[in-house]
């Protein structure tokens, strides 16, 4: 038969006695637990940094017209009067650029470049561009050295520019050279 618990009767729980994690802490030597601190302070640190190292948005590409060169590398001179003449370009970029609009800087010239706008151009690689250039007035005075003979706009995912294209000394002299036979001698 079972005899129901009296007054006098202590009921035991079970793993009341067993120490609490603030009893181990404080009982383990004053060294260890600040290397424990340490260790655990680094490890969480490192991980935020990992982190935030690895969440960064990448940086915006440069500006298109920091990113591209294009250069003159061959002027065409024509022989007799023909009111044309090919000019070839090179064009290279650090980042992708798409080709846009482009314009005259000369008001005798009309060039017109192929490839035209929508053209990309990877990063690092280098693309030839050819341009025909129309001698469309002999009475409009040849711009003075050091201006540009064509413009370009570029864009990317940073936004839209103009590059400008100015030929040396010498390409210079030989654009001269093409309007004057072009234009008879009379410029």
């Amino acid at each position: 038969m079972v005899t129901p618990p009296g007054d006098d009767d202590v009921v035991e729980i079970l793993g009341a006695d067993r120490p609490m994690i603030s009893d181990h802490w404080h009982g383990l030597p004053r060294r260890t637990r600040l290397t424990l601190t340490a260790a655990t302070c680094t490890i969480l640190l490192g991980g935020l940094l990992a982190y935030v190292a690895t969440h960064r948005p990448p940086p915006p590409p440069p500006d298109p017209v920091a990113a591209t060169s294009i250069s003159i590398t061959d002027v065409e001179v024509p022989v007799g009067y023909s009111p044309d003449f090919g000019i070839t370009l090179s064009a290279s970029a650090s980042t992708r650029v798409a080709f846009g609009r482009t314009a005259e800087g000369y008001g005798n010239l009309v060039l017109h470049v192929t490839p035209g706008a929508g053209a990309v151009l990877g990063p690092g690689h280098t693309r030839v561009l050819y341009a025909r250039a129309v001698v469309c007035t002999c009475h409009v005075r040849h711009p003075a050295r050091g201006t540009p003979l064509l413009f370009v706009t570029l864009r990317n995912a940073r936004g839209e520019g103009r590059v400008q294209v100015v030929p040396t000394a010498v390409q210079f002299d030989l654009i001269d050279r093409a309007v004057r036979h072009a234009c008879g001698g009379t410029v």
